[in-house]
């Protein structure tokens, strides 16, 4: 999914971009949770919200799983350097993977 990371591969390296989208999301989420429940003390909103905040954590996951799994396989076999930071949309979080 291009939406929590977007993988590249090419003859020599393979490239996997992290999105700090999905990051920002959940805490938007999180937030507007807390919010709602704690300030506004909606029971109704926070009802709506919790349970989206559960399956979007839940696909996330699962989406994030296969990459995850590719590169520690490759972190035991030392072909991973990493690079940028998981907060930044113009420096993303980036894993390159040698072949």
């Amino acid at each position: 999914m291009t939406f929590f990371f977007e993988r590249t591969e090419t003859t020599d390296k393979v490239t996997i971009v992290l999105k700090p989208h999905s990051l920002y999301a959940m805490l938007l989420m999180l937030a507007a949770w807390l919010v709602s429940d704690l300030v506004l003390q909606a029971a109704a909103i926070t009802q709506i919200i919790m349970p989206v905040f559960i399956v979007f954590m839940v696909i996330r996951f699962f989406s994030l799983i296969r990459v995850q799994k590719e590169v520690i396989v490759a972190m035991k076999q030392g072909r991973v350097s990493t690079s940028g930071s998981k907060f930044s949309f113009t420096n993303q979080f980036t894993y390159i993977i040698n072949k």
